[in-house]
């Protein structure tokens, strides 16, 4: 066959294998949930935002990617701090429940307005579209039918960052490592994950402290009542800020989890490796495994500082600035400005 032919059968298999993927994509599409279900997680509490100087409504980690052997087809629910990072993630991890939670209230307002905003734009670039000034009445009315009377706080949050979101997500679409998207807004299948999750009112974003008495355990409650294993904790780089008190403690281990649950962690440090392109340090950890450090009697985990020799020592080669702690579900991987503090405690 000359090589004209085997170009043409490598076009129509390249289409065949797109279809397929886009197919099982959409056969993936999850059930919106029912009234009584929407209602439980309705219903969830939140705590009091706290008073931040600077709203981070995007994240300043760029090399997310590493996470994506740990995550790749983890499934149950997803818990994260922070701006739509949190998407590519759980998108990854193939999530059927997503909980968002921070101190930060704009960080919250914007989950809502992505929440608004997603199911109605099918593609990554039609939410870009959506940013721009001209869209504002389709984002009216959609905060107005998704939101109801939170519609104009929703509205006027939009106004105040749409130009920077609108930058950030242009950005997040072109990224890319060793060949392949590597954002939510980059790979239309993570994209249309994250969108069937919105469109069946699966995102639940809520003001919350990791050490708080309402939040954590009012979202751990309703994905118990709905049989969901948290599998992915997401926390960023929040525990620079903080050491580990009984009440955080207790907000993890009461959230319906098993052998499998990771928590995801970033570190900006001299003494751990940072990726290329990056500055931050990648770290995977059982919660489990976790869970048993805060807990030993003899050298108890006090703070995330004392997981960095572990860290160290654990990274392993072609893998830069990624580390794990703990028996992992798929321990061999495949190439794929800070947040703000929580309350200190004693």
């Amino acid at each position: 066959m000359g090589e004209r032919g085997w170009s043409i059968r490598w076009m129509w298999g390249l289409i065949a294998s797109v279809s397929l993927l886009l197919g099982q994509a959409r056969a993936a599409a999850l059930p919106e949930l029912n009234v009584g279900q929407q209602q439980l997680l309705q219903a969830t509490g939140e705590e009091k935002p706290y008073n931040v100087r600077i709203h981070f409504l995007k994240s300043n980690e760029r090399r997310h990617d590493l996470f994506f052997s740990t995550l790749n087809r983890l499934g149950g629910g997803y818990l994260g701090v922070g701006s739509d990072q949190n998407y590519t993630l759980a998108a990854v991890a193939q999530a059927e429940l997503l909980f968002l939670v921070d101190i930060d209230a704009e960080v919250i307002r914007w989950h809502k307005v992505y929440a608004a905003l997603i199911p109605i734009a099918e593609t990554p670039q039609a939410l870009l579209k959506l940013m721009h000034p001209r869209a504002e009445a389709a984002v009216r009315s959609a905060l107005q039918a998704r939101w109801g009377s939170e519609a104009a706080e929703l509205l006027q949050s939009y106004r105040n960052y749409r130009h920077m979101i609108g930058v950030h997500l242009a950005r997040e679409q072109q990224v890319s490592h060793n060949g392949r998207a590597a954002t939510w807004m980059s790979d239309p299948v993570l994209y249309g994950r994250i969108r069937d999750l919105m469109i069946s009112r699966r995102v639940i974003a809520r003001v919350g402290d990791l050490h708080g008495e309402h939040t954590l355990i009012s979202l751990g409650q309703a994905a118990r009542a709905l049989s969901v294993t948290m599998r992915t904790i997401y926390l960023s780089n929040v525990e620079q800020w903080f050491r580990y008190s009984p009440q955080f403690r207790r907000n993890l281990v009461q959230l319906p989890h098993d052998g499998r649950t990771v928590v995801l962690r970033t570190l900006a440090r001299g003494d751990v490796p940072a990726p290329t392109e990056d500055r931050w340090h990648f770290s995977v950890q059982t919660l489990d495994e976790f869970i048993a450090r805060i807990d030993n009697p003899v050298k108890r985990l006090r703070r995330v500082q004392d997981l960095i020799p572990d860290m160290a020592h654990s990274v392993r080669p072609g893998v830069r600035g990624l580390s794990w702690l703990g028996q992992l579900p798929n321990p061999m991987p495949r190439p794929w400005a800070e947040l703000p503090p929580l309350r200190s405690t004693p």
